[in-house]
């Protein structure tokens, strides 16, 4: 598999940085993958495939924590997992998270399939709208009623020790040709989206009234863009990629003071700083940079 990461392999994906919170414990108990290349005609629609596998002792659980960016996760699930309101194996569809961070336990043997979607592109594949699902998990049966038929996927979701659990290449390439098989187009108003999302990219777009300025688009017909097409909208967005900038900035090793970090990244005060960095992770600018230097001196 492509990129596997595991806590013998240190060497952590960029995305990994700001999103997977505590990276070098999680691969304590869990190897990371992603699987393979996403093929040339997908990459305008899917962002990337990742996979994490686990199998820990009786008795051992973990939780794994991330800053998601907001955008929309199909998820194959087997094995041992639960979250709020979802435990367990089969197909999900997570929408974009905004409010906080989003948690998974883990115990016993699991493994996970993951298609990360463009932002915006799952229009090309379902009708079912974004916002629906902000911040929420559902079967993906709601989203695509074939799927688990159209991937015999169905009674390997089982509990049952006798269901054979896929290999995470079949799986990936099994998915990645249905994918296909839906002939994703890119219709002028996605394009439209995608050259909006290429200039709030600029680090330098820090609000709706700027974006608007640089893409000579109004204010309110922006809104509307996001809203449909990613269910959350700009001002989310910028909110969630500051905060995974201050995250990842700890994580790479961060030599200035908490105040100069949140400074650094537009906050003007460090109480706000401190109150919207405990909002998303559950820990305190100085709390998560303890954890993150602790865990690298035991390593």
């Amino acid at each position: 598999m492509d990129d596997d990461v595991t806590r013998k392999n240190a060497s952590l994906p960029q995305h990994f940085f700001g999103r997977v919170l505590k990276p070098e414990e999680m691969l304590e108990h869990a190897r990371y993958s992603s699987v393979r290349v996403v093929a040339e005609r997908l990459r305008p629609f899917v962002k990337r495939y990742w996979a994490v596998e686990w199998d820990l002792a009786d008795g051992e659980s973990y939780q794994t924590a991330t800053l998601s960016e907001p955008t929309i996760h199909l998820t194959f699930e087997f094995g041992n997992s639960h979250r709020a309101h979802v435990d367990g194996p089969g197909a999900w569809v997570t929408g974009p998270v905004t409010k906080r961070r989003f948690d998974v336990g883990i115990f016993g043997r699991g493994r996970v399939f993951g298609v990360n979607f463009q932002p915006g592109a799952t229009l090309a594949f379902s009708d079912q709208k974004p916002a629906s699902i902000r911040d929420s998990t559902v079967l993906a049966e709601l989203w695509f009623p074939r799927l688990e038929a159209d991937l015999g996927l169905a009674e390997r979701f089982s509990q049952s020790q006798s269901a054979r659990v896929p290999e995470l290449g079949e799986l990936a390439a099994s998915v990645e040709s249905w994918l296909l098989a839906w002939r994703p187009q890119m219709t002028p108003s996605f394009e439209r989206l995608k050259r909006v999302l290429d200039v709030l990219a600029d680090p330098e777009v820090v609000s709706l009234k700027i974006l608007a300025e640089r893409t000579d688009i109004g204010e309110r017909t922006l809104q509307r863009m996001f809203a449909r097409f990613c269910g959350v909208g700009v001002k989310k967005i910028l909110a969630r990629a500051r905060d995974i900038d201050a995250v990842a900035a700890i994580d790479r090793g961060w030599d200035g003071t908490l105040a100069d970090l949140g400074a650094h990244f537009g906050w003007f005060d460090q109480s706000h700083f401190s109150t919207d960095f405990v909002r998303v992770t559950g820990f305190s600018p100085a709390e998560y940079a303890q954890r993150k230097s602790a865990r690298v001196t035991r390593g």
